[in-house]
Order: C-alpha cells, then structure tokens, then sequence
C-alpha cells in the first residue's frame, strides 16, 4: 500500500467505529494536500495553483467548520449562501474528494448494502454512504435543483429525510423559454425566503446585486479566454479540470474566482502556439485512472480545450435583477432540455477553441450522458469532428478498465495524428 491507500484505509475503517475521528483525519489530510501543493505544485499553472487551493479550502472549511454546512446539488445558485457565511458542499465535490483519497470504496458497499441500487451515479452512492456511516456532516439544510439527472430529485430528497433537516428544492423546466425563467427566478425568490427562515438573515438585495455581477463578470472572463484559446498550448490537468467545475458552481461568485478566472485568462493570452493536438471534453473527467491522467498532465502532445462542465453556466443576463439572472444560467443550461441542446453547445464550442477532435465520457449511471453519447458521437463526426466514446466512472476505482481506457485514448490521439 502507498501512503494515499493507507490513508484511505483508515478513513474507511475508522468510519465504521468513529466517524469523528474519520473525519478529522480526512480534514487534516486535505489541510496537508493543501500544504503539500502550496510546496510541490511548482510545475503547474499559477491558476491552476490558485483553483487548487480556493477548492481544497472550500473542502476543509465543510469538515473542520460543519454548523455552517449546507449541502447542495452541483447546479444549485449558491451566491445567496456566500452572502450568509454559510458553506455550500455538493454531492460531487465530497464524493470526488473521498475518491481522491482513495476511501471510496467503504461508502460504495455502505449504500449499496442498504438498497441503493448499483446503477445509480457514483458520485450520489458515495455521498449517501459517507452520510450512512457519519462521516458527512449533518447539514444546517439542503438545498437542490432538478437539474440535470434524475439522481438529484432522488438523492436530495433521502438525505434531508435521513437527517431530518428542511430541504428546498427548485425545479427546473424542460423547456427553455423566458417564462420558464419567471418560473425559476420566482423559486429563486421563495429560496431566499427559506434560507431567511433557517438562519434569521434575511437576503441583502444590494449585496446580491454585486454578488450576482461577479458571477457574470467570471464567466465572462472565462468566456473571453475560450475565444482566445484557438492555437494556444496551455498546460494542465484532469484534476484542474474537475476542480474548475466546483469554481464555476458552487463556488461561483466568491471574489477567488473571479481572481482565478482573470489570472486564466491573463494565461491563455501568453501561452505560446500549440503543439499537440485540442481535445472537446465531454462530461466529468476520471481523474482517479493513474495512465491518463499521466497521459493529460502538463502535457505537450494533448491538452483538453475545454470541457461542457464547465462553461455549461456560461450565460448572457443582467445582474442588476439577480433573481433572473441566476435563473437563467439553470434554463438555458445546456444540459437542460432534449441532448441535442448539449450537442450544439459542444459543437459551438469545438469552433470557437479550435478542437481537433472530442472524447465524450460515459459515465457509469449518468443516463442524461450515455442517452446523448451516440447521438453526440454522430452529430460530431458529420460535423467533421472525430469523436471517441470512452466508458468509465469518474470516481469509483472499482468500475476497473484503467488500462483499456488508457489503451483507447492513446489510440484515438494516433488517429487525429495520423500516425495509424
């Protein structure tokens, strides 16, 4: 066993004895990652160094500072419970961070040995697991979203039963229309409501406002580095690129992001010509499966130019009626609606960062991605965009394949070479 796996270990069997003690062991292990990459991560961008720590602190603050805890599903508007002080944890961040500990395991059998059925998502069996067990803090409340699987209706739902906690959740509708989001923005409102009724607060209109623009400002941000991105070599990672899906959600709208955002783009506009080949990411990235993410680390040869996680809430809206704006970002969603939405948005964005070619990601009980991929892997390759299907699960090392996954990757990369 490596040091990872021992501590991964333990936090899996302490859990079943002594949940406190298993989770400040996982609170001091992230403080050290923390550390570690402040000391070790030389090699990586400044922004993704800055990503790095704004996430992993979000992470501890969860652990070390639980009555502030409120848990959330990725999708959900958190500027609201930014303004209170209050920390929003989501579903995938926890189970992404269990996995990166290489603990998820326990909590995998913990929820399946109580009914939860193996097809539904990793991420959602490990955090309900992790909540069985008592290794997950007991939130003040819960707040969730429709958006964008089935899983999150079902997941959120059990959790607030399981820990007798309020639980608001917000709806989202399948079609994209501005009533729809009169609709949601009318939620939105009834949210700051509950979150008035649950922490004695009530929600500051002007300082939602300001919170609101910034949201807009970095994914604007983000959006002009894209556009920028076309012929560029920027180094990263699959680790950076999960971590961007927690800025640009749940994080969105703390004034760390946007710093990291602008930091990004200052990046992307010195990066030097390409090198290797652009790749369209599609869904999660299994950063857990060591040959590729050997494969995508500050690599020369490929780079991911983008990935749908994260300029999914890349959305045009005025931030001076906050309500509107945070629902427009959920409507017009591109993983709202039929997959065709998703496909065109992809499209869209294979142009404008130059992709040489996509890798659409099947993960394991995400139905909203394996019902899209072969229609998406169709539509990209009419459209003159090589597209691979790879099967996998984004954090449960139990699914195995890390070598064949590797193995179809490298062959893809040969292909758009043209060295096969």
């Amino acid at each position: 066993m490596n040091l990872i796996e021992t501590f991964g270990a333990k936090v899996g069997a302490l859990s079943e004895t002594n949940p406190q003690r298993a989770r400040a062991l996982l609170s001091a292990g992230f403080r050290a990652n923390g550390v570690k990459n402040k000391v070790a991560g030389k090699k990586a961008t400044k922004s993704d160094r800055m990503l790095f720590q704004l996430v992993n602190h979000a992470m501890v603050d969860c652990l070390a500072n639980p009555q502030q805890n409120v848990m959330v599903s990725l999708f959900t508007p958190c500027e609201m419970l930014h303004l209170q002080g209050l920390h929003p944890y989501s579903c995938e961040a926890f189970s992404s961070y269990l996995s990166g500990s290489m603990a998820e395991q326990p909590f995998l059998r913990q929820a399946e040995d109580t009914g939860i059925p193996n097809s539904l998502c990793s991420y959602h069996k490990i955090f309900i697991g992790a909540a069985q067990r008592g290794l997950m803090p007991k939130p003040r409340f819960i707040l969730s979203t429709s958006l964008a699987c089935d899983a999150n209706t079902l997941t959120f739902r059990h959790m607030a039963e399981f820990y007798g906690v309020p639980h608001f959740a917000l709806d989202v509708p399948f079609e994209s229309s501005p009533q729809a989001v009169d609709y949601v923005a009318g939620q939105l409102r009834q949210m700051g409501q509950f979150l008035a009724q649950q922490t004695g607060i009530p929600v500051d209109e002007g300082e939602l406002v300001r919170a609101v623009a910034r949201s807009q400002r970095t994914m604007a941000l983000f959006q002009r580095g894209l556009e920028k991105r076309r012929g560029k070599q920027v180094l990263s990672d699959l680790t950076s690129e999960l971590f961007r899906t927690a800025a640009f959600h749940f994080l969105l709208g703390l004034p760390e992001v946007e710093r990291y955002a602008r930091q990004l783009l200052r990046e992307i506009e010195t990066a030097p010509p390409a090198r290797g080949k652009q790749l369209l990411w599609i869904h999660t990235t299994p950063y857990w499966v060591a040959p590729l993410r050997q494969l995508f680390a500050q690599s020369t040869r490929v780079q991911i130019a983008a990935c749908d996680m994260s300029y999914e809430g890349i959305v045009e809206a005025d931030p001076t009626k906050p309500y509107e704006a945070m629902a427009r970002r959920l409507v017009y969603s591109p993983f709202n609606g039929p997959a065709q939405r998703r496909i065109d948005r992809a499209l869209a964005m294979a142009q404008t960062v130059g992709a040489d070619g996509a890798i659409w990601f099947c993960h394991w009980g995400c139905k909203h991605t394996l019902g899209g991929a072969r229609l998406g892997k169709k539509r990209f390759e009419e459209a003159g965009l090589p597209t691979l299907l790879l099967d996998g699960d984004s954090c449960d090392r139990g699914f195995g394949g890390e070598g064949q996954a590797a193995t179809r990757v490298e062959a893809f990369l040969e292909v758009l070479e043209g060295t096969r």
